[in-house]
This record gives structure tokens, sequence and C-alpha cells, in this order.
């Protein structure tokens, strides 16, 4: 039996390549809310989402229900941060309720940034349905 070819390895496709930024502006924003810095966690978050939007409008065609499902996936993210905190927060046995509040609180603030980053990674890397 003859052997094989080897395969050539298949370029990286520009959704790969999108998404090392997205996840860096997705920890910029986490970071900025981290240090009280509101104004340029709201813009780390609000260039999340318009970099893919963008990208998607150039280069490829919308189909039916892709804003609707990024839009779900933006609300089901939204509230892993705010459930995690409210783990969190209700695992410490004897918390004030000062500390809870503070991790609760939180997990409140970092829901759109994960909301965003959910929806990007859809809008990057989703396919059409079959």
């Amino acid at each position: 039996m003859p052997p094989t070819p080897p395969r050539e390895r298949e370029p990286l496709s520009l959704d790969a390549l999108l998404i090392v930024p997205a996840l860096l502006l997705a920890g910029a924003a986490c970071l900025a809310v981290a240090a009280r810095h509101f104004a340029l966690a709201a813009a780390a978050t609000v260039t999340l989402v318009l970099v893919p939007l963008v990208f998607r409008l150039w280069t490829r065609t919308w189909y039916r229900g892709l804003v609707l499902r990024g839009m779900g996936l933006f609300i089901a993210g939204m509230h892993v941060p705010m459930l995690v905190g409210g783990a969190l927060a209700y695992g410490r046995i004897g918390c004030e309720p000062a500390d809870c509040g503070q991790t609760i609180l939180l997990g409140i603030i970092l829901a759109p940034v994960a909301g965003a980053l959910c929806s990007v990674v859809y809008w990057l890397v989703g396919r059409p349905p079959v």
C-alpha cells in the first residue's frame, strides 16, 4: 500500500485571529471594572461588541436569526457572573453584609462584559443553521 501524502495545514481563519483581541478586550474590561474605572470598562465593552460586528458585516453574509441568537447568548452569558457572585457570597458562612454585597455587586458589574463576550464569540464562530 503506498504511503499517504501528508495533509497540508489549513491557514488560520480570521475568526480564530479575532478571538484573541476579543479575549484581550474582555480582560481589559474586567480589569477596568476591578479597578473601578467604569468609563474605560464601558469603552472596552462597546469596542468588544463593535469590532466583530463590523468584521461580520464586511466579510460575511448575515442569516436569519443571527442577531437574535447573539442577543440570547448575551442574556444567558450575562447571568453567569451574577450567579457565580451570588454563589460565592452564599457560600461564605458568617459573611458580613458589606462583604457579601461587594461580591454580588462585582458580579453585577461584570455581567455586561460576560454577555458581550458570549455574543462576540458566537458572532465570530457561529455557523448558519442547517
